[in-house]
């Protein structure tokens, strides 16, 4: 099968020797229907011997030639040997290209069917999880009962996929096609940017007829829509480990501000929720209005308090206070050359300020992807001494939440560090190849503001999930759901998300050992915050 490693690739399943440049996919064992004997399969200690030496040296002459890709047959129902072989040719030093193992979608074992993911799931286990170690996935004529069971292989290292041409249908026009679930799940699988490998042409079949199916493929790889701007933002990020910004300790950089800025939701958001707010305050009786923008950086929030003020008809005196002296240049150039007459900038930290009169409003954004995890909760104990008794806090209300995940790719980027420290670390990600064996996002930790008795930050949670199938989990996936005022929110939550909002991606938690889970059973994660 011949194959490029810089993009997309359909092929025809052909000879293992087979050279494009220099670059090819060689199969150890059988592309043909029916299982293929190899390493672990049998119980005579000569032939398993022979299997290994066999092995070895296919992978030997693979590195070789600089093959890009070797395809290794299905394991055995019982792949212990199987795995220890691979373990220590194929994953060690001597084979140096890329190893994919062919696995059905669904396998017939003793006139039983069974799920192909089990039979991944407990040779990637038995091989410690190793990167190296990728799936060629066989779609069959029937597929898993339930979408849940498909989407698992969203997470999976899945490199290439063959298509048997048993599996397409004959539409009216005569032309191969895929139904419906299975064209659904292919189109998902280009997402991770897998090669396709078309298998079952019969012999000596025209030119003609390998078309049709190539062009089919083809077309449906092309009938992707277009990356909207969002997409396009996010793709750079995608299941990319980040440490949460910590502004409190560290003064952020111009560039990081202004990629928050750029969000097309979350300060449209801001301004209507002041917007209310002020208005609520005009209708009480309030005349002369004070706002405190805690956290100001370069100035979105308070352009959103100057707006508005103008919609809302309030006279409204700004204190703009941003404890990085670099932000704070910025702020003050603004205020001189877009005349903020109405704005005065504070370069002190907010929790020591001593303010010259109390505010009817203080305005942030300190939220982290937990809600919590910037320290928004102390930092806005620490301003509120200088809100009115009847003053309003924007953000109100902020709900963290969790569910777990599935993300091998992730897991062993974390793994790599090769320390306890980074499993007990949290990261902002954009999750892309991942799975959630659960439809549960449960409510984990709750803060109010203002938060007049003071009350302690201090919380717990214990959270139990069902797993809705067999899944292994890497950690927890955390969010949060964020009430500004009114009835007004900006969410990451998947359940109430702020559609086409991008300054804030979900966290994640690792697990140091991740947890094989049965459909049915229950998963505990238990925790207060400690950041």
């Amino acid at each position: 099968m011949l194959s490029s490693p810089d993009r997309n690739f359909v092929g025809v399943a052909g000879d293992a020797r087979d050279q494009d440049n220099g670059r090819v996919m060689t199969g150890v064992g059988s592309l043909t229907k029916g299982e293929t004997k190899g390493v672990g399969e049998t119980p005579d200690e000569s032939s398993q011997s022979y299997c290994l030496q066999s092995l070895e040296q296919e992978l030997s002459w693979a590195s070789h030639l600089g093959v890009y890709g070797i395809i290794l047959p299905s394991p055995p129902n019982s792949c212990e040997l199987f795995a220890a072989a691979l373990s220590r040719i194929g994953l060690g030093s001597i084979c140096t290209t890329q190893l994919m193992v062919r696995i059905p979608l669904l396998r017939q074992v003793d006139g039983a069917e069974v799920d192909g993911w089990n039979s991944w799931n407990a040779l990637r286990l038995l091989c410690d999880q190793n990167p190296r170690l990728q799936v060629c996935l066989e779609l069959t004529e029937d597929l898993p009962e339930t979408d849940r069971e498909l989407h698992r292989w969203l997470a999976e290292p899945v490199r290439s996929v063959i298509i048997p041409t048993d599996a397409f249908l004959t539409n009216k026009q005569g032309f191969p096609v895929l139904s419906k679930r299975h064209k659904a799940f292919l189109l998902q699988l280009f997402r991770n940017k897998v090669q396709v490998i078309l298998q079952g042409l019969p012999e000596g079949a025209k030119e003609t007829e390998t078309e049709k199916y190539l062009h089919y493929v083809a077309r449906l790889f092309q009938s992707r829509p277009a990356p909207t701007a969002q997409e396009q933002f996010e793709t750079p990020y995608h299941d990319w480990l980040q440490a949460p910004l910590q502004p409190l300790q560290d003064n952020l950089e111009s560039q990081t501000y202004e990629t928050f800025e750029k969000d097309p939701v979350k300060y449209v958001q801001y301004e209507e929720a002041i917007h209310r707010c002020l208005q609520d305050k005009l209708a009480a009786g309030k005349k002369q209005l004070v706002a405190m923008v805690v956290g100001a950086g370069r100035g979105p929030l308070v352009v959103a308090v100057r707006s508005a003020a103008v919609r809302a008809g309030a006279q409204v005196k700004i204190w703009a206070v941003e404890k990085n002296p670099n932000a704070v240049v910025t702020l003050r150039h603004r205020c001189a050359v877009e005349e903020w007459t109405n704005v005065e900038v504070i370069g002190e930290d907010m929790r020591f300020w001593d303010a010259p009169r109390k505010a009817d409003l203080i305005v942030s954004e300190l939220l982290g992807s937990f809600g919590d995890n910037e320290l928004s909760p102390e930092c806005l104990d620490g301003a509120q001494r200088f809100l009115e008794p009847d003053g309003a806090c924007i953000p109100s209300k902020y709900t963290s939440s969790l569910t777990p995940v599935t993300t091998h790719k992730l897991w062993n980027d974390v793994k790599n560090y090769n320390d306890l420290a980074h499993f007990e670390t949290a990261y902002v990600v954009k999750f892309h190849q991942a799975f959630y064996p659960t439809s549960q996002v449960e409510k984990c930790f709750e803060f109010s503001h203002p938060n007049w008795e003071l009350s302690s930050n201090d919380r717990y949670a214990q959270i139990e999930f069902t797993s809705e199938v067999d899944a292994l989990v890497h950690g927890f996936a955390g969010y949060f759901h964020c009430e500004l005022y009114a009835g007004l929110s900006v969410s990451i939550n998947p359940e109430s998300y702020s559609e086409g909002m991008f300054s804030w991606f979900p966290i994640y938690f690792p697990l140091r050992t991740p947890v094989n889970l049965k459909r049915g059973e229950k998963l505990t994660s238990s925790g207060r915050p400690a950041w």
